[in-house]
Order: structure tokens, then sequence, then C-alpha cells
């Protein structure tokens, strides 16, 4: 049976949810934020999406080969925060997160360590891999054995049906982004971010969208990852953007929900909290995405503005209101899907 895609299975949910609500006046503060800060030059849309300097810079087999790589491990990154943070310093620079394991990623490469092709890491174990990717003060990387368990699987796909590269499965997708993306999900099951709410099956693609966005990204929108269906993509659902989503009073939660997240608990994978914290997300973000769009465009504004977009810009205005956001709980997860 086939599912939802994200953006059908965010409508359904966001109808369906009992302990997440969508609050128009929010979806609107959030909008009007974006379009002021677009508006007065402040924020450009597309600038949201850009290769930092430890992102490949170039759009060769490499640097395809090193975006499905760090797109393989993009999961699962928080801490307790009473205790050690996984933190990667390189070239005088400490990272956090997702940017400490690609600090990593480059820290390996460049000592000659090939960690990024498939040839290379279809075989590596715990041991070796825990170590390229150990944070400052040797704290470990979180999940360290799924982490080897996704490589393993994807590549010995790789290494099966394409060849050794990505750059075989990029070459298949017909510069379409949904067509990208489906080749991703028939073809490695890790990346299958999916689940069932309401009798229905629904799907996330957290990972398996950002991977798409990633190529799209490494390319500049151009050549091979011109998507011309970027737009068809949604946000991707974390446990980060909900707190911008609550900071803009866009998505509110039930008293019960909002007293189980304050007291640091975690919550299983596929519970039924997480999947409505995740679909109302999803078309929180589609909704401030169309009220952009429709103000932008009563100013005779021009500006490129999706999903992916709007994401990166509350994904990027948590880290930048971090003391702020302290006080926002956000639901705690361990899962390889995000």
């Amino acid at each position: 049976m086939m599912g939802l895609s994200p953006a059908e299975s965010g409508s359904w949910i966001t109808s369906k949810a009992v302990d997440v609500k969508l609050l128009d006046e929010g979806v609107e503060n959030c909008a009007m934020d974006i379009v002021k800060k677009i508006s007065s030059g402040e924020l450009e849309m597309t600038k949201m999406f850009v290769k930092t300097e430890i992102h490949p810079q170039k759009c060769d087999d490499s640097g395809i080969d090193w975006v499905f790589f760090a797109d393989t491990l993009n999961f699962s990154f928080w801490m307790p925060e009473d205790g050690p943070q996984y933190v990667v310093t390189y070239k005088d620079t400490t990272y956090t997160g997702y940017l400490a394991m690609c600090a990593a990623i480059n820290r390996a490469l460049d000592r000659d360590v090939p960690l990024t092709d498939p040839k290379y890491f279809v075989n590596v174990d715990e041991a070796i891999l825990g170590n390229l990717l150990v944070g400052d003060q040797n704290v470990p990387i979180p999940l360290l054995s799924k982490r080897v368990e996704c490589l393993t699987e994807v590549g010995k796909v790789l290494m099966d049906k394409f060849n050794g590269s990505f750059n075989h499965v990029l070459s298949q997708c017909d510069n379409s982004a949904t067509k990208l993306l489906e080749l991703v999900l028939s073809n490695f099951n890790c990346f299958n971010d999916s689940a069932v709410f309401e009798e229905s099956q629904v799907s996330f693609h957290k990972r398996a969208q950002i991977l798409v966005a990633d190529i799209w990204c490494l390319f500049e929108g151009t050549g091979r990852g011109g998507f011309s269906n970027i737009e068809q993509l949604t946000m991707f659902a974390d446990y980060r953007v909900p707190q911008s989503l609550q900071h803009y009073g866009v998505i509110k939660y039930s008293s019960m929900l909002g007293e189980f997240l304050k007291q640091d608990k975690l919550l299983e994978p596929g519970h039924r909290w997480e999947q409505e914290i995740r679909g109302c997300s999803i078309e929180a973000v589609e909704r401030v995405t169309k009220r952009v769009r429709e103000e932008l465009e009563s100013k005779g504004v021009k500006a490129t503005v999706n999903s992916i977009l709007v994401d990166q810009f509350l994904w990027g205005y948590r880290r930048e209101h971090f003391e702020v956001m302290k006080s926002i709980p956000y639901h705690k997860v361990r899962s390889i899907y995000y």
C-alpha cells in the first residue's frame, strides 16, 4: 500500500492531532516576520541553504559521495543538557551537532582516510568509525553502532547496484527532486522514515529529503542538481525546528505534552506525540511558506521561497537565539531518522 507523502501526512496528522495545535495567528506572525526580513534585504532566502566552509565546494563525484555519507549519518546529535556535549574543533572553529560531524568527516579526509568513499565505509567497524568521528574531550558520537549499521547497509547497495558511488543514483533521476527521493527510498531502507497514524501510512522522510536538498545545494540549483520541482519537498521534521515554531506561536502543545517535555524524558520512536509534533511541524511550515509567497506577491517582491528555505530559516533562528530557546522544551527521541 502506498502511504501518504510528507506533505499529505502533515495535513492528515494535523487534522487528527490532539496534543499539538496549529494557530493561524502564529502562522501569520512567523510569515510576516519572514516577509519583513526579505523586504528589508536582511534575509535573502536563497542564502539560507548555502554551502558552509565545511561542506564540499566541488560538485564532482567525491562531493556527491561526501553529501550522501553525511546524510546517511545525519541523525541524533543531541546530548543531555547537563552532560558533555558532542562538539568538534576543526581549523580553530568549534562546531556542534550535525556540523560537528561534518567537521569530523573533513578531519578524517585531511588525514587521507577515504571515509566518504563507499568502497571504504562499507567495511568500516565501530572502533574505527568511533575514533574518526569522536568529539572533543573524547566524547563519542551518539548511536555509534546504528551509524555503522547504516553505512554497511547503504555501502552494500552502492557497491552491488550503483557501481560504488551515489553519483550513479543521481544520474538516474532525470533532474527531478521527487524522482531522486523515490530512488533513495526504494533502494536505501535506512532512509525510509514512515509510520502508521490513525490507520493511515504516513511518512516524514527527513533524511531522504535533506539529502535531495543537499545535492541541490551542492550544485547551487544548477546542472545535475537543478531540480525544477524542488518546491515539492517539505521541511525536514526534526526536534529543533519545532522550538522555533513554538517561539513564533505557530504550534502549541497541550499542558500534558508540555509537562512531559519539561521533565526531559525520552519519547519512544513512533509514539503518537512524536508523530503529532513532526506532522504538525510539516503542515505548519507549508502554511507559513504559502502565506509568505502570497504576501510577497501582493507587494510585488520577487523572491525564491519554498519549504526547504523556510525550514532553514527556522533551524538557523533556533541556533542564533540559543539562549532564548533554552526555555522552550523539545522532544527527545533516539532515532536514526532525525
